[in-house]
């Protein structure tokens, strides 16, 4: 629970259909394909993604195993990874070592990105050892670390940091769990002294950490405003179902978000003492990762953490177990404002190591049985009258002590026992038959391939992603031996695994004993719930059903058994400047191309075409919404969607098409090796979407089940009551509702889809990534070239939907918790250029700093605030300033009142020289990064060439930057906190 996680930003309600925001969420959970991964779906902390290593370190690596492997006796003639007991060697590239003191270290060079250092403080101590009168005060003393030490008074650490262009969430960070407490900082390096200041912070952070009383007392505001913020119906859920899952653990009652009523009145010295007992040198390490000289920062954490000491007497850092229990334990729990049903099993299992060759072919194991089970429980969630909403299997990791093999359903309606008696049954149909050698030989293609990409991007990774492998490494004992090593690992093990031992996976982790049911759902389903012998009469009926072996549907027909008739580049631009090229095709195609090295295996395809489902009348507009994700769901040309995914396994390759209101296109993704893949898949589902009903009945199924209890959240009652104030009863803004899915029709769905997509003659794509033009270019005249086109030149319709001028004021009374939401909004019309765009953002970072500093930092009144600025392009261009945070109902008026106040200071005063600076400098070095990354390339040029704006004033940004001036951001807050155009919102408790 990091203390400072930037809030994510509050949509803009003025430029974008309400039931699009809401539905986005929604839309994820009933399109996506679970993924394995190596942990489950617990209270744990997320897993983060392995890093890779360059090229020449590889070679390294894998030499340095080898000749161990022989010293040893191992095979090395055959197979270097014959020898399961054998651990995975460390790579050689970090240089890792342990001081005197206990204090570990891992240091790498590595240049992605230029100028910039990753650095870690990991803490072996979480809130597992918390004493009763300490419960919560792990994560106090994480939020003290940014609030005075040795070196920095009070704000001066945020305030250095932000100084050298370093926001405060995305590059200063931390988070306390369970088990540990990470600090997380990102710094440049091209200035030695910023980079000695920031291992002072770190050796701050690991013994000089100030604790004065008065910032002790202003922080616990703060951490009970993010107590607060945590608070619903999920909260609640936990707190009946964590004493069942961990039952006779102190895992049951050590959250870390802890106990408001100790962390306010906790004494001074019971915070010092957590503080005294757990952070000293033998329970620490120190991560860093980035473009510097190795040599001399490992020199640097010797001399600057060598003085650290033990205490004495030292306390042993346990590791807590989680007892055994012969029967099984079921939770079966209701909450008025839970929105939907869920059936989860966990089987809790001993911990496994991790660091042997063996232990690398388990995890493999594992990994492979929980994707073929996911693509089964996936393929079957499509189905016409699905018994989920979704299912998912997973096996890892829940605590330091604990494993589990964890099952889960969503429910529709109050039909647990279906759901989960259709996902226990896919667990005994792989007991009973197994998988089948198309499922095994398809995921290993995924597998292979997956590594062998990451292999591709082992000098183009984030130094973060290494970072936070060493963490693990040092926390978990994860392996860390390379991306070479272990894509030899892979590559050598794999072809051994067969379908006997993955079939009998599940039935060495199913038991009665060790067994947790949990079932939560809303309250309105209190007396439709199964208790918990009919719970456990499910198990029973599954083990008893026959069941028949799993029908493999695959189809054995290419993607696109005839390429178009190809069309032609009848002209060229080049922008050198930039790097670009652009081509106009002979049906009106335009084609934008940008090669880049900053990743090696991986090409970004955008599109876009003006118009959008503004041209549809407004009673289609639900399946005008929904047409892309409707036609998705059904896959493309002759292949459903199942036979889709199956058809592209081993591939690295993903495209989506979507409709907004003011244009329809494309985003996907493929590697330089599948981008005719990406390219036929954009021809297919321009030329041949494919509506199928049966997948179509699965979808407008599992979308009402979601969405069935949605007002039982307070805050979707609060953002409809906003939606309904601002614009009345306007179709094009409505909330999603059972009623508005059941207004989305297939074959309007597949007529609108037609009609934005199949005339490509205003079509722009943009290729940015590893490609190379002249290869490329055949591969385009074939694919877009060949796309139908009858010249149609369009534009969004003006639908003239916004806020009225006049102050609107809503106040809402929902919630069981005690807490407060307040939303302020200020809007009118604009003018879109990149001169405004980048006030009104240079407005919002601002802002930021100063809301930051006030609101939370000296009034301790909310966890955070979350602020965005746009100017949303249209047929009237518009723009949007949003603040919103969350409260104590209690001071919901009062920090109201301040914000005001501190807003009509801005419109008067300005900003000041140094909160000026800080802005300019954050954006410097933010562009400095955005400028290596494809992401941001496609996004900016497709910005560009929309409005078509030279897209080489990209590089024309300093401009821009040095134009802020404290008078300048003053006129930019007068022109748009205009106090006669504000929605402003209030949620308050029942």
């Amino acid at each position: 629970m990091p203390s400072s996680r930037s809030m994510p930003s509050v949509p803009s309600l003025f430029s974008r259909p309400v039931a699009t925001l809401l539905l986005a969420a929604l839309l994820t959970a009933c399109t996506a394909t679970p993924k394995p991964t190596s942990a489950p779906a617990t209270p744990a902390e997320p897993a983060v993604t392995a890093a890779q290593e360059t090229a020449a370190q590889e070679t390294a690596t894998q030499e340095m195993a080898t000749q161990e492997m022989a010293a040893a006796g191992g095979e090395t003639d055959s197979s270097p990874w014959a020898d399961t007991e054998r651990d995975l060697p460390l790579d050689p590239a970090i240089r890792h070592g342990r001081l005197d003191n206990g204090l570990s270290y891992y240091v790498r060079a590595h240049g992605r990105p230029d100028d910039r250092a990753e650095l870690r403080l990991a803490v072996n101590a979480g809130s597992i050892l918390e004493e009763d009168d300490q419960r919560g005060l792990a994560h106090f003393v994480e939020h003290m670390a940014f609030n005075g030490t040795e070196g920095f008074a009070r704000q001066e650490l945020v305030g250095y940091l932000e100084s050298i262009g370093m926001r405060f969430g995305p590059d200063l960070n931390a988070y306390t769990s369970f088990d540990e407490t990470v600090y997380m900082l990102k710094v440049p390096t091209d200035d030695a002294e910023i980079v000695d200041q920031a291992f002072r912070i770190l050796r701050d952070w690991a013994g000089g950490i100030a604790f004065e009383d008065a910032e002790i007392d202003k922080e616990r505001g703060v951490v009970v405003e993010e107590w607060r913020l945590g608070r619903g119906a999920g909260a609640r859920l936990r707190d009946l179902q964590y004493p069942i899952l961990y039952r006779g653990s102190r895992y049951a009652e050590r959250l870390p978000i802890g106990d408001p009523e100790i962390i306010e009145g906790a004494p001074y010295d019971t915070v010092r003492r957590f503080y005294r007992d757990w952070y000293r040198p033998d329970l620490m390490a120190v991560v860093a990762v980035g473009d510097f000289d190795a040599e001399a920062v490992e020199k640097m954490i010797r001399e600057t953490f060598g003085d650290l000491r033990n205490p004495d007497p030292e306390r042993e850092r346990q590791v807590f177990e989680v007892p055994d229990h012969r029967e099984t334990l079921v939770s079966v729990n209701t909450d008025p404002e839970m929105t939907r049903t869920m059936a989860e099993v966990y089987y809790k299992l001993p911990d496994q190591p991790e660091g042997s060759v063996g232990d690398y072919r388990r995890s493999l194991l594992e990994s492979l049985h929980h994707a073929m089970l996911n693509d089964r429980l996936a393929e079957i969630s499509r189905r016409p009258d699905p018994p989920f909403t979704f299912a998912q299997s997973f096996s890892g990791s829940a605590v330091r002590s604990r494993e589990v093999y964890y099952q889960a359903a969503g429910v529709r309606g109050s039909a647990v026992e279906t759901a989960l008696a259709a996902l226990l049954t896919e667990a005994e149909r792989v007991d009973r038959h197994g998988f089948t050698e198309g499922e095994l030989e398809r995921i290993k293609a995924d597998v292979i391939r997956f590594y062998e990409q990451a292999y591709a991007e082992r000098e183009k990774i984030e130094s973060g992603s290494y970072a936070d492998e060493y963490v693990r490494n040092f926390l978990e004992g994860e392996p860390a031996p390379g991306i070479g090593v272990e894509l030899e690992v892979v590559r050598d093990l794999l072809p051994g695994i067969g379908l006997e031992e993955l079939n009998r996976l599940s039935r060495e982790w199913i038991s009665e004993t060790n067994r947790v049911i949990l079932v939560s759902a809303p309250e309105s389903e209190k007396e439709s719930l199964p208790d918990e012998a009919a719970l456990l009469a499910v198990f029973h009926t599954a083990e008893a059903a026959e069941i028949d072996p799993w029908v493999d549907r695959v189809a054995d027909r290419p993607l696109v058994e005839t390429p178009p008739q190809p069309g032609r580049v009848v002209a060229e631009d080049v922008f050198e400047e930039i790097g670009v090229t652009s081509w106009r095709l002979a049906n009106g195609v335009r084609v934008v191309v940008k090669p880049t090295d900053f990743k090696n295996d991986e090409v970004l395809l955008s599109a876009f075409s003006p118009g959008g489902h503004s041209l549809v009348p407004a009673e289609e507009y639900p399946s005008a919404a929904f047409a892309a994700t409707v036609l998705r769901q059904g896959g493309v040309g002759p292949f459903d969607r199942t036979q889709l995914d199956k058809l592209l396994a081993g591939k690295i390759v993903d495209l989506s098409a979507g409709i907004s209101e003011l244009d329809e296109g494309f985003t996907g993704i493929s590697s330089p090796d599948d981008l005719e893949t990406l390219l036929q898949l954009v021809y297919l589902q321009a030329t041949e979407p494919r509506a199928d009903p049966d997948a179509f009945r699965s979808f407008i199924a599992r979308a009402q089940a979601m969405i069935a209890n949605r007002l039982a959240d307070p805050s979707a009652v609060f953002q409809d009551a906003l939606s309904h104030a601002m614009f009345g009863d306007e179709p094009r803004r409505q909330p999603i509702s059972t009623e508005f899915v059941a207004a989305i029709d297939l074959e309007a769905a597949k007529r609108i889809f037609r009609d934005r997509f199949g005339d490509a003659g205003d079509f722009t794509f943009l290729l940015v990534g590893a490609i190379d033009p002249a290869t490329v270019r055949p591969l385009v005249e074939t694919y877009l070239g060949g796309l139908p086109a009858a010249g149609r030149q369009e534009s969004p319709a003006d639908l003239d939907i916004h806020p009225p001028d006049e102050p609107i004021e809503v106040e809402v009374r929902a919630g069981l918790e005690p807490k407060s939401q307040v939303r302020l909004s200020y809007h009118g019309p604009a003018i879109w250029s990149r001169e405004h765009v980048h006030d009104i953002l240079s407005l919002e970072d601002a802002l930021r700093l100063r809301l930051r500093e006030v609101l939370r930092e000296d009034l301790g009144g909310t966890y955070g605030v979350s602020i965005f600025g746009s100017i949303d392009p249209s047929p009237e261009d518009r723009y949007a300033v949003g603040i919103s945070f969350g409260c104590d109902p209690a001071e919901a008026d009062s920090l109201l009142e301040a914000l005001r106040a501190e807003l009509d200071r801005v419109r008067r005063e300005g900003f000041t020289a140094d909160e000026v600076a800080k802005v300019q400098e954050i954006q410097r070095r933010e562009r400095e990064s955005q400028l290596e990354e494809n992401g941001f390339w496609i996004a900016v040029l497709e910005s560009y060439l929309s409005r078509d704006i030279d897209p080489r004033l990209i590089l024309e940004f300093d401009p821009l930057i040095d134009q802020l001036t404290p008078e300048h951001l003053r006129q930019v807050a007068e022109r748009y906190l205009v106090e006669g155009r504000t929605v402003l919102g209030v949620l308050r408790p029942e």
